[in-house]
């Protein structure tokens, strides 16, 4: 496995890594100072690679035989985690030739073949840390994974050497985020089942049950699903939970308008995909009910594949305020053209609703989809 790191530490955090392909090289780039630090890596060997968290300053991937790791790239600490053939819904596995598993699911009575590359695609949908594995020896590494269309919970402590997997009445999870060691999962409703990572097996608190917003119900009809698709997202500012939710338009034009696949009705080129709006919702936890939220008055979100996190613009200059930062992590289409993926991300601007573009970019495929990486 090719290591990397940044030989510079006093970076000004949040930073976008990305790749600048012409140049076969990865760098980060700063919102605070607008500069672009290079990390000491090959590009060509992070292609079959595949990031699937980013929390605390350190990146969960994938590697090119689908298996996790856990890295600091400021640091260049690795950490091995769990196998891809411990996860909780995996009977057996076995590498029948280079880069392809035969692999047996315990809720199947046969075996399937799947190379590295679609594992990677097919297995952690989503990573995130309980703590900063720098200051906590305990840190647990939380996963969302897929099973036959679902998203499952599973999870490991450093030094362990299987996934053990855990739920509740949940069918599907949407997102998960940490904060005190305090595991929140969302699942649809809106319901959010909160686990206690305290002790050596997590102990299910609360389920938090709120009524469907009205305007997150009426959305439905605005943003069609044959038009559109969402995500969801968990984001915690201080003492405040918040619930996001991002609209997709599944093949935009140039001009902006939301149109079916195949559309000829028009000269414009298509766009694949790509983000339209933000609703963002706030949770009351005395009346259990989500309020719409018009201002995040001098807070910035940072949305995406990362764990979602909520910072001040005056402790971090030059990001802008009342505004949603966001990467492309619509995993399942990602991969599907050769000429786009990665490329949905940009500045969303609360008040107007404006998107702005993050930096001057018009490359539309990212072999390494750009990734939030907020160090504490």
């Amino acid at each position: 496995m090719a290591f990397f790191k940044i030989s510079c530490f006093n970076i000004p955090s949040p930073l976008l890594m990305f790749p600048v392909k012409e140049e076969n090289k990865v760098c980060l780039f700063s919102l605070t100072n607008k500069r672009e630090y290079e990390l000491k890596v090959d590009l060509e060997k992070l292609q079959n690679w595949r990031f699937v968290g980013s929390s605390h300053g350190w990146l969960v991937i994938l590697n090119e035989k689908a298996d996790p790791i856990l890295l600091n790239i400021f640091s260049g600490i690795c950490h091995q985690l769990p196998g891809k053939e411990t996860f909780p819904h995996i009977d057996s596995m076995h590498e029948v030739e280079n880069g392809v598993f035969e692999i047996h699911y315990k809720s199947w009575n046969y075996s399937v073949s799947h190379s590295s590359e679609n594992l990677r695609q097919l297995s952690v949908v989503k990573a995130v840390l309980s703590s900063d594995p720098s200051c906590d020896a305990s840190c647990t590494v939380i996963v969302m994974y897929y099973v036959l269309g679902t998203s499952k919970l599973a999870f490991c402590r450093l030094g362990d050497s299987r996934w053990t997997g855990f739920g509740g009445e949940i069918q599907s999870y949407y997102d998960v985020a940490c904060k005190d060691n305090v595991l929140y999962a969302l699942g649809g409703g809106p319901s959010i089942e909160v686990w206690d990572f305290h002790e050596s097996t997590p102990t299910r608190k609360i389920v938090i049950q709120a009524p469907c917003p009205q305007e997150l119900k009426d959305a439905g009809q605005i943003y069609p699903s044959d038009l559109y698709s969402s995500q969801w997202y968990l984001v915690f500012s201080s003492c405040e939970m918040f619930l996001v939710v991002r609209y997709i338009g599944e093949f935009v034009r140039n001009d902006g308008e939301v149109v079916y696949e195949g559309d000829t009705l028009t000269n414009y080129f298509i766009f694949p995909y790509r983000t339209v709006k933000f609703h963002v919702y706030k949770l009351d936890f005395d009346q259990k009910i989500w309020l719409p939220v018009e201002s995040l008055n001098d807070r910035a979100l940072f949305l995406g594949g990362n764990h979602s996190v909520s910072l001040s613009v005056k402790e971090h200059p030059g990001c802008k305020a009342n505004s949603i930062y966001f990467t492309d992590d619509y995993w399942d289409r990602m991969d599907e053209h050769d000429s786009y993926g990665g490329h949905d991300m940009g500045i969303f601007k609360l008040g107007d609703g404006r998107i702005e573009q993050l930096f001057d970019c018009d490359l539309q495929k990212f072999e390494l989809p750009p990734f939030w990486i907020v160090p504490n």
